[in-house]
């Protein structure tokens, strides 16, 4: 497959990755709404591609206005979070627009499920495909040694209300005030303190950490580029978000052969099994939480190191780059023959944490 990147952002994210693969990217322009949207279906007009595959919710949206009218390619759009809001009429209204498309996916039974409930015409429509890993960034290493040590508990996650930082302190402060004998630190890492959405929760995060006197075993930090040598010094990579789609950080702990202390929530369920590959957490409970910390603190070094190469086999089961590719593949060729695909899924199986996910979201 010949591929071409377009974005509406200058630079980005990738951008430096994509140059070294050798993938052009070209910007759209436009400032938003109408006119981007007939930047992008310009855009889509000259490249004359055979299958556009669009990804997040605002791109797939312009993705399908810009396709409404005398469509020559194939369409397939995607969606990478599952958001309690599912149920929302503006959710459900801007989804009615993956109708459009050849084949919508998202990254978890979760999302998929919220999806096929709330939107009628989507029913029988959606794939699920989760993520992949890359192997040799995200790669094993030696646990460090605990018996003796305070368990490292490292956790990469933003410092908006989702994800939870506060619930996390006020367990660590249960944890150490019920046991005081069991020893544990977390290195957060988020996004910078002036971040627009989570700069009011690093300061109720930090406000708590100082009333608790936990500086010395709670670290809030900026983002960091090197995420990997942080997992390695690790014991457990944690995330206690309130939701999920599939969680990054938890598919790279586990490449990284870390065992995962995850929330229950989403497709957490196919990634941690529970005494496992890690444990489950619930983020709306913060005893249950403390209760969990202190039992991985009392996990010896075998122990954690058996968890994590289960971890690191688990991942390489459902997160192989060649596999999840072969999933998208079969999607993208039925597309650009525009005939419209059997869904697929991969993997198959459905985790519990996914249908309560769903059904509470639809509930609401």
């Amino acid at each position: 497959m010949d591929v071409e990147m377009l974005t509406y952002h200058a630079g980005g994210f990738f951008a430096d990755r994509l140059a070294r693969a050798g993938i052009p990217c070209r910007v759209a322009g436009g400032r938003g709404g109408l006119s981007r949207v007939a930047s992008v279906r310009s855009c889509f007009i000259s490249a004359r591609p055979d299958a556009v595959l669009a990804f997040l919710p605002m791109p797939a949206m312009y993705a399908e206005l810009a396709s409404l009218v005398s469509r020559r390619w194939g369409l397939v759009v995607g969606e990478r979070s599952s958001s309690p809001d599912a149920a929302a009429r503006g959710v459900r209204l801007r989804r009615q627009l993956h109708r459009l498309a050849d084949a919508t996916v998202t990254n978890s039974h979760a999302n998929r499920l919220m999806m096929e409930a709330t939107v009628s015409g989507l029913r029988g429509r959606v794939s699920t495909i989760y993520n992949s890993v890359d192997f040799e960034e995200f790669a094993p290493r030696p646990m460090p040694p605990h018996e003796g040590e305070a368990l490292r508990v490292v956790v990469a996650a933003s410092y908006r209300r989702l994800k939870n930082v506060c619930g996390w302190i006020e367990a660590v402060h249960r944890a150490t005030s019920l046991t005081p004998a069991a020893r544990f630190t977390t290195d957060w890492f988020g996004g910078a303190a002036s971040a627009a959405r989570g700069s009011d929760e690093r300061r109720r995060a930090e406000d708590l950490v100082s009333r608790y006197g936990l500086e010395g075993s709670v670290r809030l930090h900026d983002a960091v580029s090197d995420i990997a040598e942080r997992y390695a010094q690790a014991h457990v990579v944690a995330l206690p978000s309130f939701y999920e789609g599939l969680p990054n950080a938890i598919c790279e702990a586990m490449a990284c052969a870390r065992p995962a202390a995850a929330s229950a929530v989403s497709d957490a369920g196919n990634l941690v099994r529970e005494g496992v590959t890690g444990v489950l957490l619930d983020p709306k409970n913060p005893d249950q939480i403390a209760e969990k910390l202190v039992l991985l603190s009392r996990t010896s070094n075998a122990e954690l190191t058996a968890m994590g190469r289960a971890g690191l086999a688990r991942a390489r089961e459902l997160l192989d780059i060649a596999d999840v590719g072969r999933q998208y593949r079969i999607l993208i060729e039925a597309a650009a023959r525009r005939s419209r695909p059997e869904p697929v899924f991969w993997p198959g199986e459905v985790p519990s944490t996914a249908r309560v996910t769903a059904e509470a979201a639809c509930a609401c």
